[in-house]
This record gives structure tokens, C-alpha cells and sequence, in this order.
């Protein structure tokens, strides 16, 4: 394995704050074990498509998240060439963000 990749896509109970990402971004790294190499770096979307979108880069790789206002909708990538715990992830997500429906994959990346 060259990494694991977990992609959550869901919708929110509520809009979330350009706040409420950054803090996400902050904390999640420690919660599975990662370090902040750089970032996180939120930036709102243009008009024609609103939202939040923030990432972070982390020792092993990265972690992104995008909201959309229309339909409270959000995308989030976590992904790491250590492993992690992407059981661990979701639950920490509930707790930040009330997810009113949420399709989860976890892709184990591997060299071709």
C-alpha cells in the first residue's frame, strides 16, 4: 500500500463558517496522527458557486474540504501514505459537523 484515501461526501444539517473549517483542518491532523507542514489555508468559492473550500498539507500528504451553500452539501479528502484511522475521522467529523447524510469510501492506493 502507497496510501489510504477517504472520501466522505455528504449534506449538512446547516451551513458551515469559514471558522468552523479552519478549526477542522487544525485539529484533525493530531486526531489520526499527522503533523501541519503547511497550511491550512481557507478561501471562500465565487458567486456562481459559494461555499468554503480549505486544505491542509500534512508529513504524509493532505487534507481537503469543500462546501457548497447550495444543498449544505460537502466534500472532504483525507489522504496519507501512513495509515490512519478513517472510523476515527467520521466520528470526529459528526462531532464538528451535524451530517444529516454522508457516503464514506476508503480507497487503499496501491503501485501499479
Amino acid at each position: 500500500m502507497i496510501g489510504l484515501h477517504l472520501m466522505l461526501d455528504g449534506v449538512m444539517r446547516a451551513p458551515v463558517t469559514k471558522e468552523l473549517v479552519d478549526s477542522i483542518l487544525r485539529e484533525l491532523p493530531g486526531r489520526i496522527g499527522m503533523k501541519i507542514i503547511a497550511g491550512p489555508v481557507v478561501v471562500e468559492g465565487n458567486p456562481c458557486n459559494p461555499g468554503w473550500t480549505g486544505f491542509v498539507v500534512i508529513d504524509k500528504s493532505h487534507i481537503a474540504i469543500h462546501t457548497f451553500t447550495e444543498g449544505n452539501r460537502i466534500s472532504i479528502d483525507v489522504y496519507s501514505c501512513q495509515p490512519f484511522d478513517a472510523d476515527e475521522v467520521e466520528r470526529y467529523l459528526n462531532e464538528k459537523i451535524a451530517l444529516t447524510r454522508v457516503n464514506k469510501r476508503v480507497v487503499n492506493r496501491s503501485e501499479a
